[in-house]
């Protein structure tokens, strides 16, 4: 009988592993390049030998496809694992001249009428020849097949949650974006003599120079080169639409009243289907990225690196795969866009509305607010058609799939001393804000609607209405449970004005404490200080605590006044359990180390929210002493503690 169940249990592995071994063959039927596809005669890179010559086609200036010369020099065996790249001089008089330039990749290269592969690498900078790379065709095939197994496969993600909420909460007045890019890098700007994938130009239309200059060095490590161009030209005509080999194509990013785009070029076409770059351009996978047909409007010689200068008309496809050897395009697929709106309110400069749709795929949930925020500050202080002093009042919704919105907003008023755009850094601080408030919407973990469309305001106030905490002081140095005490705040503004505020504040009558802690403080600097004592109270568990915890989010124009008392108590999952009997504590701390749990040193007694009409910052803590005494078991608060940096 064992032996028996032994046989059959032999038997079943056996049947497994047959199983196992068909679905892998499947799969690798369904994912194996098929050149009859693409209706198409190709020379595989086995064929190719130094000395052979061909041409490539591609678009220099306008819609004219031209030929260029192309000559062999080697086959570079295994440049990625199990993947060759064929090495090329370009030739022609142009070539000679322009070089191997940023817009080219994708160009198809022929040999003997047949298609060898696409441009797709150049070598550095300072080069005086026009040499250059070629990806295999059989290569950008293989990106094609995926297509036909997207479903199974699981899209790259990367996660960008938690820096979006700290951000959307805690008023970070630093620049914390260029960690955001950089962890889409895939590469660094090669140095002269390396083969590396040409530098796509990444167009920006309409925005100032000063705006996108200041992170060419995040560009360059995504693989783009910075092209300040024109806007879009609307719908492309019939013969457009109608991409062949060469033609130029664009990735949009943002369009509308502001674009950004990338741009390469078409290496073969099949229906509606076509393969482009000849590289990644993110190397995401299967992706769904709008895609539209570009007109060239020059191409721009330099030692650094030649790129083309592009206009690009409507979205008229997707972009469905984004792999290593190239992407692919279907001209069947439309994405959706989230609309933008911004409307800008000026007393001086009048009313200016600015429309814009951005890329929704999920694959680029994480890098998409970093572009929604580039495009805000331009339109925040494009509006405003000067540089004087100025405050803006945010406001705003963002509006979900399922019907429901949420709305939300804040004041800006920056010190000139701050910098950045100086005056203007209002204008970023407010874009920082709505972009991280968007990443929070579109890169959390729960089960949450997509973006409908997204309404910004700015209400633009004139002069600069920035004020600091400078002096607290209590009416009295000691009082009993129950009683009253009184709280004079002292702010100075910017322009050295001097506002007092005079509060009242009761604590509870039971309260068995031997002194209070008064914080007052900005948002800036307290949501930070609650943020690091009691982390969990800010990490959501499902999208509607999500909302929640940014609908209570503290706002630049409120003066906080909290009172805080030491307490024994834990802090369960963001719930502060206070006052616990030794007996219960003793419980709790033994299972601390199994579980969400933290001791609490202190907590608020009373938060009071105290308006004004200027953008606060700073904070202050004094201590007010209880007749009815303990002994003392945690050291008092200082200024100091509400001005560390917030750490998840």
């Amino acid at each position: 009988m064992v032996k028996h169940v032994r046989l059959l249990a032999k038997r079943a592995t056996i049947m497994k592993c047959i199983l196992h071994i068909l679905l892998l063959l499947f799969i690798a039927v369904l994912t194996a390049p098929a050149a009859d596809d693409w209706d198409m005669p190709f020379m595989p890179v086995s064929e190719i030998k130094p000395g052979m010559t061909g041409t490539g086609k591609t678009v220099f200036s306008g819609n004219d496809i031209e030929e260029f010369g192309v000559q062999v020099l080697d086959i570079i065996k295994d440049f990625y694992p199990q993947r060759d790249v064929i090495l090329v001089r370009l030739t022609g008089e142009k070539m000679e001249y322009i070089g191997v330039a940023g817009g080219m990749s994708g160009s198809p290269v022929y040999i003997d009428n047949k298609l060898v592969g696409a441009l797709s690498f150049r070598v550095g900078e300072f080069m005086k020849e026009p040499i250059g790379g070629v990806m295999p065709i059989e290569n950008m095939l293989e990106v094609a097949a995926k297509e036909d197994v997207r479903d199974i496969e699981q899209p790259v993600r990367i996660s960008l949650f938690s820096n979006y909420l700290n951000l959307a909460l805690t008023h970070h007045t630093g620049d914390p974006w260029s960690d955001f890019v950089r962890m889409f890098s895939r590469e660094v700007k090669p140095s002269t003599g390396t083969l590396a994938k040409i530098q796509a130009p990444l167009i920006f239309c309409g925005f100032q120079n000063q705006i996108i200059d200041s992170y060419g060095s995040e560009f360059s490590h995504l693989g783009f080169s910075i092209i300040q161009g024109g806007g879009t030209s609307g719908e492309a005509p019939a013969e457009q639409r109608a991409f062949e080999p060469g033609s130029p194509i664009s990735q949009v990013f943002v369009c509308g009243d502001y674009d950004i785009e990338t741009t390469g070029t078409v290496t073969a076409v099949s229906g509606d289907k076509l393969l482009a770059f000849g590289h990644y351009v993110f190397n995401l996978g299967p992706i769904n990225l709008p895609l539209a047909p570009a007109r060239i409007s020059a191409t721009l010689p330099s030692l650094l690196g030649s790129n083309k200068l592009a206009l690009t008309y409507d979205v008229v496809g997707s972009f469905r795969q984004d792999r290593l050897s190239g992407v692919l395009g279907d001209l069947s697929k439309k994405p959706f866009m989230i609309p933008v709106e911004l409307q800008h309110n000026s007393m001086v400069d009048g009313k200016h509305s600015y429309r814009f749709k951005m890329a929704a795929d999920p694959s680029m949930n994480n890098l998409m607010p970093f572009f929604l925020r580039i495009a805000l500050i331009q339109g925040m202080t494009s509006a405003r058609l000067s540089s004087g002093e100025s405050s803006l009042k945010l406001g705003g919704e963002v509006v979900f799939e399922n019907g429901k919105s949420f709305s939300f907003d804040d004041f800006y008023s920056v010190p000139k001393r701050l910098g950045f755009f100086a005056p203007g850094a209002e204008a970023a601080e407010a874009g920082d804000f709505v972009a991280a408030l968007v990443g929070t919407f579109m890169v959390n973990d729960f089960s949450a609607p997509g973006i409908e469309k997204i309404k910004v305001t700015a209400d633009v106030l004139p002069g600069e209405r920035a004020a600091r905490i400078e002096s607290v002081w209590l009416d009295r140095a000691e009082i009993e449970p129950g009683e009253s005490f009184g709280l004079v705040i002292q702010l100075k503004t910017t322009k050295e004005k001097t506002i007092k505020l005079v509060r009242k504040l009761k604590v509870p009558e039971k309260l068995d404490a031997d002194r209070l802690s008064v914080i007052v403080a900005a948002a800036s600097s307290l949501t930070p200080y609650e943020m690091r004592i009691n982390p969990d109270k800010y990490r959501p568990v499902s999208f509607e605590n999500l909302l929640s915890i940014l609908r209570n989010r503290r706002t630049n124009d409120n003066l906080y006044i909290q009172v805080r008392v030491r307490d024994s108590g834990m802090i369960v999952e963001g719930t502060e359990l206070a006052d616990l009997p030794p007996s219960v504590l003793a419980v709790m701390n033994s299972r601390r180390s199994t579980g969400p749990t933290t001791g609490m040193a202190n907590r608020a007694l009373i938060e009071e929210v105290v308006p004004t009409e200027y953008a606060i910052t700073g904070a202050k803590v004094t201590t007010i002493v209880l007749k009815s005494r303990k002994q003392a078991t945690q050291p008092d608060l200082d200024d100091d503690d509400l001005g560390q940096p917030v750490v998840w």
